[in-house]
């Protein structure tokens, strides 16, 4: 081993030089400078990130999927409360047809959903709730505005105009007239059909809501366009059941 030792000294001098240009190097302030900012810049990156790790999408549907289904359940059975026998005594008063409180529970279930949606990510244990989101930091500031958008979008006022004036009335009035169009059926099949189209109502709306969740909330473009894509199947079939069923209701 010394006899290899000073062969690789004396018979190769290069490799003493190799050895003092490495030192001279670290330890000098020009590799502490590059080394300061290679870790600096490794530091900005890290900050950067928005949450570290990132779910496949494979993973991130399959733990939306309880969230959008158990959604969509409480939005039926809120529906569907004021008519349980339980709440009898309550179905009066009446208007065109319709008890009061129907047409309450029809307001919370079409311009509320979201808060039914709050209430089923708070229901969640602790635990679950953070395997559903476990390394997003939601609300980034100026995320959207920097996104490229096509010229023709229309301003931002547009949107709660279209919701508040447009789109939730005429939700309000076709599942109003397909309650006063239930009362008057006696067929098993039809109220069948009538629970399936209500339902699939209720699943749109929640498919409506993680997709907030998603695109403005985790911040996830490609899988916002996937959940905004079946949004809208969801939201055409409802409204071919509900044509089927009324056709003034379907429109």
């Amino acid at each position: 081993q010394l006899g290899n030792k000073r062969h690789s000294t004396f018979l190769h001098p290069e490799n003493t030089k190799k050895k003092a240009t490495a030192t001279i190097l670290t330890s000098s302030p020009i590799h502490d400078t590059i080394t300061t900012t290679t870790t600096n810049h490794k530091y900005d990156k890290l900050l950067s990130l928005r949450g570290g790790a990132c779910d496949s999408d494979a993973v991130m549907y399959l733990k939306l999927f309880p969230s959008i289904t158990l959604q969509a359940l409480l939005l039926f059975l809120i529906l569907l409360a004021p008519s349980s026998s339980l709440l009898t005594p309550l179905q009066n008063p009446q208007l065109y047809n319709l008890p009061v409180i129907q047409y309450i529970a029809c307001f919370l279930v079409i311009f509320s959903s979201s808060l039914v949606g709050s209430l089923v990510d708070g229901t969640l244990s602790a635990a679950t709730k953070q395997v559903l989101d476990p390394n997003v930091t939601p609300g980034e500031e100026g995320w959207y505005a920097g996104l490229n958008r096509p010229k023709w979008e229309p301003p931002g006022y547009v949107f709660p105009i279209m919701w508040l004036i447009v789109s939730k009335p005429t939700q309000f009035i076709a599942v109003s007239r397909l309650f006063r169009l239930v009362k008057n059926w006696v067929e098993d099949e039809k109220k069948l059909q009538w629970s399936v189209s209500l339902f699939i109502y209720c699943l749109h709306l929640s498919l409506g809501d993680t997709w907030n969740k998603v695109f403005f909330g985790y911040q996830c473009i490609g899988r916002g366009v996937t959940v905004i894509t079946i949004f809208w199947s969801v939201l055409l079939l409802s409204a071919g059941l509900f044509y089927k069923l009324e056709e003034k209701a379907g429109l």
